[in-house]
């Protein structure tokens, strides 16, 4: 779908917004079970928004199951109910027929990963997302590309339907709010991500706490980890492009969360002149999570998508199976002929 296209939807999509809002909360009134799930590898605002949403379903009288495949990174254990996630590989009753189920941060039934079953065992499916192209059938689908996170559209919901949002709420949507925009660094930030940040506030949330959790603690075993990172950086295409990554020696050494991983990542993107950096995780022999990151106009969703991955305009991600080298030489292409793009168009 080309960008004169997808604008418009999703502005179209804006305008419904606020129907949305009252036929999805009607439906889970109505509701007696309700089962969420998130994209693979949950972040902040998929975790966050998944709380938030399970604590006001919990107070409405709803049986409430939140299914993730992957897990919690350490830094978020803070956010209340995760523990009562349920995560892949569980023994679980898989004959439960929920009346609803609720798919947040993502778009696409294969970003769901090994609860994908969960779309056939339910009666009717809402979709609450903010990126492009939704490809998932759903009873309702909740998009709006507009929005730097789920986190502010789940507060639009709330404040929309006049949901109470307690103090463990609001921690759970700032954290969701904070994560997806790094903690207000990103581009995506806008006047409104900060208008939410600062009604959540006003819960008396600790957000001292919170923003040093998810952005500044680490543990001190990360040093050596990242000490072997920052060696093996490489700048390419005159210093554009950085390039790093994890080993399956490391990975399997090391056993870090993808939140860790994210924050070795900014080393290389924020490294001067950088336009792009591309962050490989051997996850199993010859098979690479990658994390790409942009700044300005350069569109790393476009460039994940060649290879069938996704994501936002400066944030996404793929998986990718081969031989380093070959893997590599293929990103590097790719992400030179968008740099080319940009430049042609004056964009970068």
């Amino acid at each position: 779908m080309s960008k004169d296209k997808t604008v418009p939807d999703a502005l179209s999509q804006t305008c419904r917004m606020n129907n949305s809002f009252a036929k999805m909360h009607q439906t889970l009134s109505e509701a007696q079970s309700v089962a969420i799930t998130m994209h693979v590898r949950p972040d902040g605002d998929s975790l966050g928004s998944s709380a938030a949403l399970r604590m006001m379903l919990l107070s409405m009288g709803k049986r409430v199951d939140v299914f993730f495949d992957g897990e919690v990174p350490n830094n978020l254990l803070y956010i209340e109910g995760v523990e009562t996630f349920i995560p892949a590989g569980t023994d679980f009753d898989d004959s439960t027929i929920y009346d609803v189920l609720i798919v947040l941060d993502t778009n696409e039934a294969a970003r769901i990963g090994a609860w994908q079953t969960l779309l056939d065992r339910a009666k009717r499916v809402i979709v609450f997302d903010h990126h492009l192209n939704p490809t998932l059938d759903a009873y309702l689908l909740i998009t709006n590309p507009l929005r730097a996170s789920v986190g502010e559209m789940m507060f639009e919901y709330m404040t929309d339907q006049k949901v109470e949002i307690t103090t463990p709420m609001a921690e759970a949507l700032y954290t969701a709010v904070s994560s997806d925009t790094g903690c207000f660094l990103f581009p995506n930030t806008t006047s409104y991500t900060h208008h939410v940040a600062s009604e959540l506030m006003k819960t008396n949330i600790n957000v001292a706490t919170i923003n040093y959790s998810n952005f500044r603690e680490y543990d001190p075993k990360q040093i050596s980890a990242l000490m072997e990172v920052l060696r093996q950086i490489k700048f390419l295409a005159a210093g554009k492009i950085a390039v790093t990554y994890l080993n399956y020696k490391m990975v399997k050494k090391y056993k870090f969360d993808h939140e860790t991983r994210h924050r070795f990542q900014r080393y290389a993107t924020d490294a001067q002149g950088v336009r792009v950096s591309i962050f490989l995780t051997e996850m199993e022999r010859d098979v690479f999570n990658i994390s790409l990151r942009s700044h300005g106009n350069v569109n790393v969703a476009e460039i994940a998508a060649t290879f069938g991955g996704g994501g936002h305009k400066n944030a996404a991600g793929v998986t990718m199976e081969g031989r380093y080298k070959n893997v590599i030489k293929k990103l590097v292409e790719r992400v030179e002929l968008e740099l080319r793009r940009c430049s042609t168009v004056g964009e970068e």
